[in-house]
């Protein structure tokens, strides 16, 4: 095959092959990019320098942590003052209301240590890009806080659903 091939994934997710260049035309092409990405996910910090690195994916998915504990949306527009997730949530650890933040969904139903430990690593994946740890170290973390929280369900006692009484009257 003397030509360059893309799989290009369609609008309801059919992956199609698309030619790129013909090897005659290799030398000739001129290819852009541009990254693209939902606000309030993007790393601030490509918006001021456009330089895309492994940070960034780590911001992101920084921000994806911070959206599954507390179950809000990246940016909340009902609110008076416009403010991203992750301002949000270092507004609520530098008040110390850590609960505060959790989805209220979770209904107490998790460790506390395990929900820090993961709160803060979601802040540190949206901290500054020096700052930031490696996917592999958030990796880890995560799975630090797995076991926290696994230990912690087998160490308390096994909630007894209470099911409905059945009558035969």
């Amino acid at each position: 095959m003397d030509e360059l091939v893309v799989v290009v994934v369609q609008q309801r997710f059919v992956a199609i092959l698309w030619p790129l260049l013909s090897a005659k035309n290799r030398g000739k092409a001129y290819v852009s990019s541009e990254v693209r990405g939902t606000f309030g996910y993007l790393d601030p910090e490509y918006q001021n320098n456009r330089q895309v690195n492994s940070s960034a994916d780590v911001y992101s998915f920084g921000v994806v942590l911070l959206q599954i504990l507390s179950g809000e949306k990246v940016i909340n527009l009902n609110q008076k003052k416009l403010m991203p997730l992750d301002k949000m949530a270092k507004a609520l650890v530098r008040g110390g209301s850590i609960a505060d933040f959790a989805d209220p969904r979770f209904e107490g139903e998790y460790s506390a240590e395990a929900f820090n430990i993961t709160l803060q690593l979601a802040l540190s994946c949206t901290g500054l890009k020096q700052q930031r740890p490696s996917m592999e170290q958030v990796v880890v973390k995560l799975e630090e806080a797995l076991e926290i929280s696994i230990k912690a369900k087998a160490s308390s006692p096994e909630l007894t659903p209470e099911w409905p009484s059945s009558s035969t009257e």
